[in-house]
């Protein structure tokens, strides 16, 4: 639950001062947060190796290795496979920065609780892509119509594409905050998406670097493993070992990317829990 609520808060289409949407945030920094991330996988092996050898074989059930690799329904079991993932890992990750003992056991038979929860928050996340999905139908009859031949309406088009960018990376920043607070035990979506509205407050362009890191990250890691995998299974076309290692590298990758966005609101909301910790204290003093 977000905290230390401002008595200003920004509101749509009316002024909002600096001094009342400016606000300081002391985290680690960006290089820490991605290597923090790998320790916290790492440290914790004993959870997290089986958990991701069961995803893996619970995505090769579900999606398989065939050649309609991209169909629709692939990216909805993909999509079912990665929650479940986004669940767990943040359930383990809660119950041992708590100081609680947790097995993989515990971990899948109680995280997904606030599944429903989650499916309501994916559904605002669809409603936020739209600017996305209207850019990737916008490009495609661009190319269709060779609209982008033109240089000056190729700039028009690259303009058009970044504002629906960043429009997007704008709106998700509150959510996918939200997707992590509202998989705490008794947070409905609308109580989350509050909190996490407050909480980034002032912070979305903070975040969105953040984002930017993190998705150069997992295209360096997904390179270095699977370009030279694409290069060897060449000699092998009967077998789908490109698609077997992508399979293997996804369940890691969305494993990392869950511990990367739970570490970074962890460490939101404790600064933001011990500076209003530290106005009380300053208070009583001042009144003592």
């Amino acid at each position: 639950m977000a905290s230390g609520t401002s008595k200003n808060p920004h509101k749509s289409f009316k002024r909002t001062y600096r001094e009342d949407y400016v606000r300081d945030l002391e985290v680690p920094g960006m290089a820490f947060h991605v290597f923090n991330s790998f320790k916290l996988i790492f440290g914790n092996s004993k959870i997290f190796l089986p958990f991701i050898l069961i995803m893996i074989l619970v995505t090769f059930l579900l999606v398989g290795v065939a050649d309609e690799f991209l169909n629709g329904q692939t990216i909805i079991f993909g999509s079912l496979v990665f929650l479940v993932i986004w669940l767990v890992t943040i359930f383990v990750l809660r119950q041992k920065m708590a100081g609680n003992k947790i097995t993989l056991r515990d971990a899948l038979y109680n995280a997904m609780t606030p599944l429903i929860s989650n499916f309501v928050m994916l559904f605002v996340v669809a409603i936020q892509c739209i600017p996305i999905m209207l850019l990737v139908i916008a490009y495609s009859s661009a190319i269709e119509t060779h609209f982008l031949d033109t240089p000056f309406y190729a700039f028009l088009f690259l303009t058009f594409a970044g504002l629906m960018v960043i429009l997007s990376c704008y709106l998700l920043s509150s959510t996918i905050m939200a997707l992590v607070a509202v998989s705490a035990p008794g947070m409905y979506p609308l109580e989350a998406f509050k909190n996490t509205n407050e909480l980034m407050r002032g912070r979305r362009i903070k975040f969105i670097l953040r984002i930017i890191l993190l998705a150069i990250v997992v295209s360096i890691i997904w390179i270095l493993i699977m370009y030279p995998i694409n290069m060897w299974a060449s000699s092998l076309p009967q077998f789908p070992l490109v698609k077997i290692c992508g399979i293997i590298v996804a369940v890691f990758l969305a494993v990392y990317i869950s511990v990367y966005f739970y570490s970074y609101y962890r460490w939101m909301l404790r600064y933001d829990n011990e500076k209003e910790e530290n106005e009380k204290r300053r208070s009583r003093k001042k009144n003592s």
